[in-house]
């Protein structure tokens, strides 16, 4: 994983919450589940496995560390849910599916941030600008894509620094 990673195996499914199991009543059960406030989504139950931990925040949301990764109802789309603040959510494309060929150019620093083991530990989304007004298009911003380590619910965002990809690719919301 190192330049010219293509993400090819780089989209995985999230994984599914495990069981709840019965415990003893002197062993407390421990919560797999986590309802979070969105003003955008509503309010969210959702799994423990689908939080995720950016260290250093995002590029102008430093101080937000912590996300939810929600599938959207759309195929190749998601929505990341601040846990701290209902107002600030994020709709998320998978970029393999916007630009056929898409790379990204991960640097051993990242690769030791996110712990990743290899490309399949991955998961690769590119956040969506909506459109400010009717006849204009939605964008995704292709060179600072969100890397999540999935099984370590470690993300970063990186600038990657493979030519060619722009910084407003138009994106179809609809199918």
């Amino acid at each position: 994983m190192s330049a010219g990673f293509d993400g090819s195996k780089a989209i995985v499914p999230l994984p599914r919450p495990m069981p709840a199991v019965a415990s003893s009543s002197s062993t407390p059960a421990v919560s797999i589940e986590r309802t979070i406030e969105s003003r955008v989504l509503g309010d969210l139950i959702i799994p423990t496995s689908s939080l995720f931990q950016f260290p250093e925040g995002m590029h102008g949301f430093e101080t937000h560390r912590e996300f939810a990764l929600v599938p959207a109802a759309r195929d190749g789309f998601w929505w990341l849910q601040a846990t701290d603040e209902a107002q600030l959510a994020f709709l998320l494309v998978d970029p393999f599916r916007v630009s056929p060929g898409y790379e990204v150019d991960l640097g051993a620093g990242d690769i030791r941030f996110l712990g990743l083991d290899g490309p399949d530990a991955a998961l690769v989304l590119t956040v969506v600008t909506l459109p400010a007004s009717e006849g204009e298009s939605a964008t995704t911003n292709l060179r600072g894509p969100l890397v999540f380590n999935v099984a370590g619910q470690r993300a970063r965002q990186v600038v990657s620094a493979v030519d060619g990809h722009g910084l407003q690719e138009p994106v179809a919301l609809a199918p």
